[in-house]
């Protein structure tokens, strides 16, 4: 126990439902960011965000500098950088970790290329004009990293539009095993609250809440200490501890366990004057602001009972998941099952010769048989699953109509508010 641990009833959370599925985080909580050496190649596919596939603006057997802009973004999407310095390959349909196939740039890494380019400091960073902090976090092709990967530059625009005066961030990270944000909190907590306030000056809001969960004391109390530590008042930040308690950092829950405001259903954030952002966004935009840095690597947790030596990894974009996974030791024999992301939102991954992506938060090896992989059984209306449900949904009843084919039906059972 530490001094800034507290009571459960002095901390926050969201109205109903919830469960406490096992953290499973002690086998990376204490581990530190380690750096994946740089790998002989990278993929990037053309659409990992939400919005239109970035266009390449290189040709096959250009050298290209780590850093170097890559492919626009288009009207709607972010532009790629390369993470790596080497040589471009043929634009190429190559497997992805959500989509299967997806067209992609491949680079070569290559010494002759040279050294990755310089980003110095803005001695302005501060004090930039609207227009010109949205053109940097849209030209350093950030998008949304707790793994939604919308396009932030498009989140920011939306919320100014809204009037929204409160930015929420999320530090919650209730998802079982993933301790990637947790140690992004503990490594860079100053950059942390600094990019938060620049968003939420982009935004138009009036304060910041990061929300973290009360089993992350160490980070609570290292963003508390970078939030009073800031030279820059004009927007108030507020470290806000929550129940450990999934989903505490779904977007409407964390609303409403740090604010009281209540997203209405099939509505955004937005709507009761919120922008939630994460806590890993924050330092990729306040990287863009100061040093028109571009997004160029990943952090994530590499875990489970299935993988040798359980790590934090900083890898590369685009970096192959088999590199990553080598580089933790390998998989144990027993592997069953590989799941990119968490093991509640993440998705099953049927190979490991894709890439990195920005979205991607982590990386699970589970071993032995999942839930549902034997059938399941009929439903007896104990009613648990009502219970549970932090929306106050009725699974059972969307269950029954998906089982017999009735999908359309399962609507007036909230099935859209899910």
């Amino acid at each position: 126990m530490t001094a800034m641990t507290q009571a459960t009833s002095s901390l926050h959370t969201f109205g109903r439902g919830g469960i406490h599925p096992g953290p499973h985080k002690e086998a990376t909580a204490s581990r530190e960011i380690e750096d994946l050496p740089t790998p002989s190649e990278v993929v990037l596919p053309l659409l990992q965000h939400l919005g239109e596939p970035a266009e390449p603006c290189v040709k096959k057997g250009e050298m290209v500098r780590r850093g170097q802009k890559i492919a626009e973004g288009g009207k709607t999407g972010v532009p790629l950088h390369a993470p790596i310095s080497g040589k471009i390959k043929p634009v190429d349909k190559r497997p992805h970790p959500t989509m299967a196939i997806a067209m992609s740039l491949a680079i070569g890494a290559n010494a002759d290329a040279g050294p990755e380019l310089e980003f110095p400091e803005d001695p302005e960073w501060r004090n930039l004009p609207l227009e010109e902090s949205l053109s940097r976090v849209r030209e350093a092709g950030i998008v949304g990293l707790g793994g939604a990967a919308f396009p932030t530059w498009r989140k920011l625009e939306f919320a100014r539009a809204a009037k929204v005066d409160l930015l929420v961030m999320n530090g919650a990270e209730c998802e079982p095993y993933l301790t990637s944000d947790y140690r992004v909190m503990l490594a860079y907590p100053a950059e942390i609250v600094e990019g938060s306030v620049l968003i939420a000056k982009i935004a138009g809001a009036k304060k910041v809440l990061i929300g973290v969960e009360s089993d992350k004391p160490d980070a609570i109390e290292a963003i508390g200490k970078a939030a009073a530590a800031m030279t820059d008042r004009s927007i108030p930040v507020e470290v806000v501890p929550c129940v450990a308690r999934y989903p505490q950092g779904a977007e409407k829950q964390l609303v409403f366990a740090v604010s009281g405001r209540t997203v209405p259903a099939r509505q955004l954030p937005s709507a009761v004057g919120v922008l939630v952002q994460n806590v890993a966004t924050a330092q990729a935009v306040y990287d863009a602001l100061r040093y028109r840095k571009p997004l160029l690597d990943r952090i994530l947790t590499v875990t489970g009972p299935g993988i040798v030596q359980p790590r934090n990894v900083r890898a590369p974009l685009g970096a192959s998941l088999a590199d990553v996974v080598e580089f933790c030791g390998g998989i144990k024999p027993e592997t069953h099952r590989m799941v990119a992301g968490g093991p509640m939102m993440g998705r099953s991954l049927p190979r490991l010769d894709v890439p990195l992506i920005k979205g991607m938060n982590g990386l699970v090896m589970l071993t032995g048989r999942g839930p549902l992989e034997d059938g399941f059984g009929p439903c007896i209306r104990c009613g648990r699953c009502l219970d549970a449900c932090p929306l106050g949904l009725e699974p059972d009843q969307v269950s029954v109509r998906v089982e017999v084919g009735r999908t359309l039906d399962c609507e007036p059972h909230g099935a859209l508010d899910c």
